[in-house]
């Protein structure tokens, strides 16, 4: 189903007993983020906090976070069933977003219902916390959409940011290069022009999947596939400052541009990142400068924590794996990669770590799926390690990868592969700080592997088991010894 707005959403998580309402005050300044972070650490709601400290008077005075915060929230955004396991909603998104659908552009909606220009902008009127003490400041841009607009094709871009408030009116970003918002910048600067830039809090959540999946989307933009996902149309109204579209019923839109002259930049960073460490050192960096506000009438904004450790996991972490993987799944599948299975990245490393399972049809399949993932836009933040599996093989069960990578790969027959010196995640604490320097560099640098964990077709034959690569297994039962157990069990008296 589609949800119209996020209060529809809000009142899905509601009836379903997934939403937990804080009305006693609470305080922005890391108050919000510590019991944010319980929550998260131990699985629990989403939450709704309408009681924060200086902000009882502000034009927004509530705000949600933590919708997407598991796996049957994450079904329900996408109206499967909530007790759809994760190898069925990939296939789902996988299979929708193969055929992007069209938008609607209107006239008005909700979002227009109050328009904030001039001495009216103050992003201090938001409740945007200040999530943890080692923050550069308070992070308004982490559950939000932004939108910008290749100035060559005109078309859009929707992605998923962190920007810092830095001024009243002034949002410090981190911008890589290698993302589709950073190849326009690099477009606008190119021509001498500043980048018109939306930012979208609160809509439909399958807007946020999208936004932080690596689509590929020539001709048409994200939401297209927003359309496809939800099976609905977008409904998009334009900005007030700028020719960019914005869901209509969204809770609150900002407009601004960002300007390519270095004298603009101002400080950003660091921020507590999806690594589960904090990632991007303080340093001048390009800022949105706000131009509009325009939002709904008692506006909820929509902000999460970032960060995933084993055991404590984010918001993002349940909801970015299944996009990234049916994205990574439909690249390799247009690339002409046969016989792809499934696809697979656990949860707490996100994407960094991905998993193709396929049906071997030559030798060297492995390291086609390796080099179709690394050669495209997915890999900015995925693909580090790649791992590829037989059919046999359940990429969702971790013993059977473990098992796969332990004895059918030998690292010495050419089944390890290292590709050195790509760009990579600007955010990865394991790469040396100078070659993460985003304003010099565009992106960070990687070294990437591929784990072939697939049988080895070089193998010679076992002529002793029947002319196979590989012995046969050693942990089943015969047919016929199976049925004679089965018919004595009774007689064992064995309870298991």
């Amino acid at each position: 189903m589609a949800y119209n707005d996020m209060r529809e959403w809000m009142a899905t998580l509601e009836k379903e007993g997934m939403l937990s309402k804080v009305s006693c005050e609470v305080d922005w300044n890391r108050e919000i983020g510590a019991v944010v972070r319980r929550v998260i650490n131990q699985k629990g709601p989403a939450l709704l906090f309408d009681n924060i400290k200086d902000h009882e008077k502000t034009f927004c005075r509530k705000l949600f976070t933590n919708s997407l915060g598991s796996r049957e929230r994450v079904a329900l955004a996408v109206g499967s069933a909530k007790d759809t396991p994760f190898s069925e909603i990939t296939r789902t998104i996988k299979d929708r977003i193969a055929r992007p659908s069209d938008v609607k552009v209107i006239d008005k909606g909700p979002v227009k219902e109050n328009i904030l220009k001039g001495e009216d902008i103050d992003l201090y009127q938001i409740p945007v916390p200040h999530w943890r003490p080692q923050d550069g400041g308070r992070y308004i841009n982490t559950s939000c959409s932004v939108v910008t607009r290749n100035p060559d094709t005109g078309i859009l871009n929707i992605g998923t940011y962190r920007g810092q408030i830095v001024d009243k009116d002034k949002i410090g970003v981190l911008l890589a290069l290698t993302q589709h918002w950073g190849h326009h910048f690099t477009k606008y600067k190119e021509k001498g022009k500043e980048m018109p830039v939306a930012v979208v809090y609160g809509w439909d959540p399958t807007m946020l999947m999208m936004a932080s999946a690596p689509l590929l989307h020539p001709g048409c933009s994200e939401y297209e596939y927003i359309s496809s996902l939800r099976q609905e149309p977008c409904e998009l109204v334009r900005c007030e400052t700028n020719d960019l579209l914005v869901p209509a019923s969204a809770e609150i839109v900002i407009e601004g541009l960002i300007s390519p002259d270095p004298s603009t930049f101002i400080t950003e960073g660091p921020f507590s990142e999806y690594t589960g460490y904090m990632g991007g050192m303080a340093a001048p960096r390009p800022n949105i400068k706000v131009t509009c506000i325009t939002h709904r009438d008692d506006p909820i904004y929509r902000g999460t924590m970032e960060g995933a450790t084993p055991h404590s996991w984010s918001e993002s972490a349940w909801y970015t794996p299944p996009c990234f993987c049916a994205a990574t799944w439909n690249l390799l599948e247009t690339v002409g990669v046969p016989g792809v299975l499934d696809v697979w990245a656990n949860n707490v490393t996100e994407n960094t770590i991905t998993m193709v399972r396929i049906k071997k049809h030559y030798r060297g399949h492995a390291k086609q799926v390796a080099n179709a993932i690394w050669g495209s836009g997915i890999a900015n933040y995925a693909g580090k390690i790649v791992i590829v599996v037989d059919d046999d093989i359940d990429i969702h069960d971790h013993e059977e990868v473990d098992w796969a990578i332990s004895y059918r790969m030998n690292a010495d027959m050419n089944k390890l592969l290292i590709f050195p010196g790509t760009f990579g995640s600007m955010l990865d604490p394991s790469v040396p700080l100078s070659q993460r320097n985003v304003v010099k560099y565009g992106q960070g640098k990687w070294s990437r592997v591929l784990v072939d964990a697939t049988i080895n077709w070089e193998l010679e034959p076992e002529m002793q088991y029947g002319d196979e690569r590989y012995p046969p297994l050693a942990t089943t039962i015969e047919p016929e010894d199976e049925n004679k157990v089965k018919l004595r069990w009774q007689e064992y008296g064995i309870k298991i």
